[in-house]
């Protein structure tokens, strides 16, 4: 029997999570709570204008409309504790428990939790008072990296080159707008991995590694201006080396893997629940292929995830089989399942933001893209954007992604930005005064 599936959220991630779980031939209807433009226009997804707070209107939906499987995707319900409240009512949904998702929720917490459990990472102090902090990173070479400790949708992070910078950061993140403790760490170098891991209902050693894939956070080119929520991703380069290379790194990866999951459900062991629902491991790879771990997430990376379901598209895989895990896949890991391919495939994603972002930004402009054919090799996924009256306008600071998925890089890389450039945008809703500079994109993505 065809399954009726909820996917939570209103990003890019959430409207690529549902347009691949939507292809699967075990599901009859997507809803997407509150969804974008992006889902509202996709044939057999329907958005839900529920408040993804009101936990009570979200159990209705789910009942009367006989959901299968609440699928989460951003970050804040989980801290929250959406999964304890459907759990409790019998509903199978997919994300970690609020006792799980500390690991995300707090910086202080996976810091000291990845010191406790041997996990490899950045050196770190931790502060509340910002005359201690002040005092601390005088005495620091910069750069030096500066988080807030709790949420912040990928802006709570300061790379710092200077005292006066970091005393600045200080200032802005330890205050009761971000955050009352803030972790100033050591600047790691090196190449930047994101792997994500669907850690399904099988439980632990059943967990399946996806592609390895490279964002790229900062704002502008080469790296530089201030930390976004993300403004591109791409297959990632050490996924195209040597085998024993790639296997290496495989087998590093996998111990911190193992290491997290017994630890964290080592942590929470009277809940006697164990760690279900996507794991983010953000890791630095320095020139001698040493492994630190810069950062967990309890759910998807935002642009990865837009990334890699174009690439499971392209390889015949069915997303919704991966989390049920039932009956139990061969693949392990994504990352290690090809070995012996002469073509793995390249994705690229490339963002279209608001000029501003992550700062104030223009919204309520509008967005024309008639002239992207989309096709299996091209999708365009969106984020901050609506409706009007069959319009597509901007809500947010991240409009949408490019994503385009060829048999090598340069081409994926050529037709992203061939394509993203063909997007036109308009002040007014009769789309007459055309105006680009509304909007800008990195150049450099994958190079």
């Amino acid at each position: 029997m065809k399954q009726n599936i909820l996917v939570i959220g209103q990003g890019g991630r959430e409207h690529a999570i549902a347009w691949k779980i939507s292809k699967s031939p075990k599901v009859q209807n997507v809803f997407v709570c509150p969804g974008n433009a992006g889902t509202a226009l996709e044939d057999n997804i329907e958005n839900i204008d529920i408040d993804i707070s009101d936990i009570n209107s979200l159990l209705d939906f789910v009942k009367k409309n006989n959901i299968f499987m609440t699928i989460i995707g951003p970050e804040n319900p989980l801290v929250d504790g959406i999964v304890n409240e459907f759990s409790e009512q019998g509903l199978k949904i997919f994300g970690p428990t609020k006792e799980h998702a500390i690991l995300e929720g707090s910086k202080v917490f996976s810091k000291e939790f990845m010191k406790n459990y041997g996990i490899p990472t950045s050196d770190y102090e931790m502060f509340s008072d910002k005359t201690q902090a002040k005092s601390y990173i005088s005495t620091k070479k910069h750069p030096i990296v500066i988080k807030a400790d709790g949420l912040a949708a990928g802006k709570g992070v300061v790379v710092s080159s200077s005292i006066e910078e970091s005393n600045d950061a200080i200032d802005k993140l330890l205050s009761a707008h971000h955050s009352d403790f803030i972790i100033v760490e050591e600047f790691l170098s090196g190449q930047e991995l994101s792997a994500i891991y669907i850690c399904n209902y099988k439980g632990c050693t059943y967990e399946i590694g996806l592609p390895w894939t490279k964002d790229y956070k900062s704002r502008d080119e080469y790296n530089s201006g201030p930390n976004t929520g993300g403004m591109g991703a791409v297959s990632h380069p050490l996924s195209y080396g040597h085998k024993n290379e790639i296997y290496k790194l495989y087998q590093d990866i996998e111990k911190i893997l193992v290491k997290t999951i017994n630890g964290i459900n080592d942590y929470n062991k009277e809940s006697n629940i164990k760690y279900l629902g996507f794991l983010y491991i953000g890791l630095m790879i320095d020139s001698a292929n040493k492994i630190k771990v810069l950062e967990y997430n309890c759910r998807m990376g935002d642009p990865e995830t837009q990334n890699l379901m174009l690439t499971l598209e392209n390889k015949g895989i069915d997303f919704l089989d991966m989390i049920l895990n039932d009956p139990i896949t061969n693949i392990q890991d994504l990352n290690i399942a090809n070995f012996d391919q002469d073509s793995k495939g390249y994705c690229c994603t490339i963002v279209l933001a608001a000029k501003g972002y992550p700062e104030s930004y223009a919204k309520g402009f509008y967005i024309d893209m008639r002239n992207i054919i989309e096709n299996e090799n091209i999708k365009i996924f969106h984020a901050g954007t609506t409706l009007d009256d069959n319009k597509i306008c901007s809500t947010g600071g991240r409009i949408l992604t490019v994503n385009a998925y060829a048999e090598n890089k340069e081409k994926a890389i050529n037709i992203a930005y061939e394509n993203i450039k063909k997007i036109k945008v308009f002040q007014d809703k009769n789309m007459s005064i055309e105006n680009n500079n509304l909007v800008f994109f990195r150049e450099d993505i994958g190079g």
